[in-house]
């Protein structure tokens, strides 16, 4: 066994010298094996061990029984010991999460407040090669894809290792026969109300029984070959992602739908769940089922589709562009009516010369008299210049209304705004956030985008206004 859990450590890299090492210690065979086994090799990489325990709650003395004896284990062997006393049934009332979910997550929330208060690099777990057997198995029953059936890592977020991930649990208990190390028996492990359990002690049985004797051993081969290949599309897609997608504000992230398309099926699936997870609160909880709702809609003939997805998630077509946000509770979210709704009654009228502070949209107006315009602009940049004198009061700014005109610039005839914002493609979503500049008789200048005929400076012009957006 040590000659295999050194081998995998080398291999994953799991630890450097000088690493401090919280190391998760229940009291069961595999975390004393574990914890043994580190204090075996903690000369040879200079290691600071410290033995973390969480008591669940879950089983009253015997729990509390399981916590004196690996203090008193630690202290023996020269080990720090740091425990907390946990009530996980009542943690789990009115969260709709299992007893083996909320352990999970508690578990893990202690053993990074132990990393943090004693600066540790690496935390240790005990899992080994069965372990990783039953977890693909569960992942599998639930419908996992190639994410969920790479199983348990051997490195996770460069902190958690799991040196006996690819040992077999015969070879544990010869490990620690030959060191004499003693330990606690978990009478929870034998309750088949939990899943785990019944698949360690029925599933698995029957079906090394009928079908393959080394089902462990082989599990652990695909999980470790659904690993890689989980890793090579993770990069893949990653990069897809990265280059091919704009990141707008208000933590917005667009993506045009053909450059979607053209990707293989399994890539677009992928894109789509890193895109989501993104935007969940938890990182988690995106099923199949939202992945091809959101395929479907960028597949979708509908300029405008919508979709509503779970912890406030919205995806929505802008022609031919996916976009992603999300919608906090307590503010305006980023969802293109939230943000119509922001800008709809804004207006503000303007004097000559005049700063206008535009707080919907955190920007500010300026407008100034001046001799001569630098250039003539049409209206495309942040800066506009225009015949003062072709102005017809009042001037006010504000956003789009029913029935808006401008006569373009170079065109000879007046057309509606929303025909004009159509015709470019322009989305929902930024039409109504798109400042407009008003005087008297109609639209004058489009915001970064086009200047109105009627307006534009000649050689018969003699006072000029520049507006500028800063």
């Amino acid at each position: 066994m040590i000659k295999k859990v050194k081998k995998a450590i080398q291999k994953y890299g799991m630890l450097d010298m000088g690493d401090r090492v919280i190391v998760a210690v229940s009291g069961g065979k595999d975390s004393m094996a574990l914890l043994k086994f580190l204090d075996m090799i903690s000369g040879e990489f200079s290691l600071t061990l410290i033995a973390a325990h969480l008591n669940h709650g879950i089983r009253g003395d015997d729990a509390d029984r399981e916590e004196t004896f690996v203090r008193q284990f630690s202290h023996t062997i020269g080990i720090e010991f740091e425990s907390r006393k946990i009530h996980v049934p009542s943690l789990k009332r009115g969260t709709g999460k299992s007893i083996e979910d909320i352990g999970r997550e508690e578990r893990y929330r202690f053993l990074r407040y132990v990393a943090q208060t004693y600066g540790a690099q690496k935390i240790a777990l005990g899992h080994h090669l069965h372990d990783q057997a039953e977890t693909v198995i569960m992942n599998f029953l639930r419908g996992s894809g190639t994410d969920g059936l790479k199983g348990m890592l051997p490195v996770r977020d460069s902190m958690f290792i799991r040196p006996l991930l690819f040992v077999r649990k015969e070879e544990i208990g010869a490990f620690m026969e030959e060191h004499q190390i003693p330990y606690m028996m978990d009478s929870s492990n034998d309750s088949n109300i939990y899943l785990r359990n019944r698949i360690r002690h029925s599933l698995i049985p029957a079906l090394k029984t009928e079908f393959n004797p080394r089902l462990e051993e082989n599990l652990s081969i695909m999980a470790e070959i659904f690993r890689l290949e989980n890793d090579y599309m993770k990069t893949v897609t990653g990069s897809l992602i990265e280059n091919g997608c704009l990141h707008l504000s208000g933590e917005q992230i667009k993506i045009k739908r053909s450059d979607l398309r053209n990707q293989h099926p399994a890539i677009q699936n992928r894109m789509i769940k890193n895109l989501l997870e993104k935007f969940s609160t938890s990182g988690k909880g995106i099923g199949y089922v939202h992945i091809t709702a959101v395929i479907g809609l960028a597949d979708s003939d509908m300029p405008g589709g919508r979709l509503n997805l779970p912890s406030g998630i919205h995806v929505w077509c802008e022609y031919d562009w996916l976009c992603f946000g999300r919608q906090d509770k307590k503010s305006t979210g980023s969802h293109p009516a939230c943000q119509n709704e922001k800008t709809k009654n804004l207006s503000y009228n303007v004097s000559i010369p005049d700063a206008v502070n535009i707080q919907e949209l955190g920007v500010t107006m300026t407008f100034d008299l001046i001799q001569q315009p630098q250039e003539v602009a049409s209206g495309h940049s942040n800066i506009v210049y225009m015949d003062y004198e072709k102005i017809i009061p009042p001037l006010v700014v504000r956003t789009i209304r029913p029935g808006d005109r401008i006569q373009p610039l170079g065109m000879e005839g007046t057309m509606k705004l929303k025909s004009y914002f159509i015709d470019r493609k322009v989305p929902k979503r930024q039409r109504g956030e798109t400042i407009l500049l008003v005087d008297g008789k109609s639209v004058v200048w489009i915001a970064g985008m086009r200047l109105s005929e009627r307006v534009k400076i000649t050689n018969k012009s003699r006072k000029f206004l520049k507006v500028e957006i800063v």
